[in-house]
């Protein structure tokens, strides 16, 4: 039964951002762009940057320009549900910190158990590649992770495209928006030439739909980005500890 109380709506005016300047520049243009930039940097003054370090400022220039876009186009409605949050904190802090993460757990540990069944890695090449950064540049990747990329995944794919598909269909607005959401973590991979990172896709998906049903459910997107913080989080300090 899908939430009939489920009242948040897209302007359309983040509807058309979000398709013609936010999305080609989350799937491809904009890291190409900026690694083009600090590369013609790097050669025309000599400097010595670490490849690691020099993705992971990449990837905080690069998130911190679309949080500020998306924050702009979602600002009526982000403070709007923040009011609400404030007003239910008890119940919206257990969703977010408790039901959110033990499912989202759940849910990975299924997928994880499909991907390995068809004879996928434990982990995919995206988490390989932040635990890589993450030991170089802990405090770093743990401000990304933690706090930044949830709070941008969120307004993107939950905000606008979960929001905006519900609009026409409920059903599809779960599967497209968790889907997306799935790609966007192995696209790196997938276009690169590892067409076999497709079989990691079933955790993020299934993670995502997780995210989708806590903010259907609850009205309210800082839930589901309250239970993505806690995730990684969790991830990171069984990292580092």
């Amino acid at each position: 039964m899908f939430n009939q109380h489920f009242t948040r709506r897209v302007p359309t005016q983040a509807k058309w951002m979000f398709v013609l300047v936010i999305l080609p520049l989350y799937v491809y243009c904009g890291s190409l762009i900026l690694s083009a930039l600090f590369k013609f940097v790097i050669i025309q003054f000599q400097l010595e940057f670490d490849y690691n370090q020099l993705n992971a400022y990449l990837n905080l220039i690069f998130d911190v320009f679309l949080l500020g876009l998306a924050g702009w186009l979602l600002k009526d409605s982000m403070l709007e549900q923040w009011r609400d949050f404030k007003k239910n904190l008890k119940q919206y802090l257990i969703e977010g910190c408790v039901i959110g993460v033990l499912l989202i757990y759940a849910c990975q540990i299924i997928g994880g158990l499909i991907t390995m069944a068809l004879g996928g890695n434990q982990a995919s090449e995206n988490q390989q590649f932040i635990e890589t950064i993450t030991t170089s540049y802990p405090a770093l990747m743990i401000f990304v992770s933690c706090v930044l990329a949830p709070v941008l995944e969120e307004m993107l794919f939950r905000g606008i495209v979960f929001g905006w598909i519900y609009e026409w269909n409920p059903k599809m607005a779960h599967l497209i928006s968790s889907f997306i959401f799935g790609f966007i973590h192995i696209m790196s991979a997938v276009f690169n030439g590892n067409t076999a990172e497709w079989i990691q896709i079933f955790s993020y998906c299934f993670m995502g739909f997780v995210l989708s049903y806590l903010y259907e459910k609850n009205n309210n997107i800082y839930v589901p980005i309250l239970s993505h913080m806690m995730n990684n989080m969790i991830s990171m300090c069984m990292l580092l500890l």
